[in-house]
C-alpha cells in the first residue's frame, strides 16, 4: 500500500468521496442513467432513502468498541512483531505497506483509548527498540463512513487468503529445504 493508497483509504474512512454509480444501476435495470439519476434524485429529496453508507468502524468492530487504524514503523524484530500481530485479538486486519518510514498498516480494536495505550506499551516492552513512529487514527463507533461494505469486505477476505497462501508456501519451502 502505497500513500496514495493510504490517503483514499483514509478520505474513505472519513466518509468522503462516495457516490452512487448510477451507470451500473442503470445497466442492471436496462434503462436510461438520467432516469437513474432522476429517481434517486426524487427518493434523497422525499428521504425515502439517504446517500450510500456503510460503517466501515462496525464492519471490523464489536459493539462499544472503537476501530484505530495505524501506519507502524517496524525497525527491527520484523518477524516476531509479524508473529505476535497475527496471534493478537485486537488487530483483525494487518497490511504490509510502504509509506516512508512506515511499513504496516494496523487496524486494531479496543473497548476503550486508555486500553488501546496500556497495549502499546506492553509491545514497547516486549519488542524495545524495535517498533519507530506510529500514526494513528482512532474511529468511535458513532464514526460511519460511504464505503461499499461488499467491495471492502470481499477485497480484504482476498488479500488476506492470498497472503495467507502464500505465507504457507514460503514456510512449506522453507521446511523442506
Amino acid at each position: 500500500m502505497n500513500n496514495l493508497s493510504f490517503q483514499i483509504l483514509k478520505t474513505l474512512v472519513l466518509g468522503n468521496g462516495i457516490r452512487t454509480n448510477e451507470n451500473i444501476l442503470a445497466q442492471k435495470l436496462n434503462v436510461h442513467r438520467k432516469t437513474i439519476e432522476r429517481r434517486i434524485s426524487t427518493l434523497l429529496k422525499e428521504k425515502i432513502i439517504s446517500n450510500p453508507a456503510c460503517r466501515f468502524p462496525k464492519f471490523f468492530v464489536p459493539p462499544n468498541q472503537i476501530l484505530i487504524y495505524s501506519l507502524v514503523e517496524i525497525r527491527k524484530s520484523r518477524d516476531k512483531i509479524i508473529k505476535a500481530i497475527k496471534l493478537d485479538p485486537h488487530i483483525p486486519l494487518a497490511l504490509e505497506t510502504s509509506m516512508g518510514r512506515y511499513n504496516l498498516l494496523l487496524f486494531k480494536v479496543f473497548p476503550n483509548v486508555e486500553e488501546h495505550f496500556k497495549w502499546e506499551e506492553r509491545y514497547d516492552n516486549r519488542f524495545p527498540d524495535c517498533i519507530g513512529a506510529m500514526k494513528k487514527i482512532f474511529l468511535s463507533p458513532q464514526m460511519t463512513a460511504s464505503i461499499n461494505q461488499q467491495k471492502v469486505s470481499l477485497n480484504i477476505i482476498r488479500q488476506r487468503k492470498e497472503w495467507l497462501h502464500g505465507r504457507e508456501l514460503i514456510e512449506s519451502v522453507k521446511g523442506t529445504s
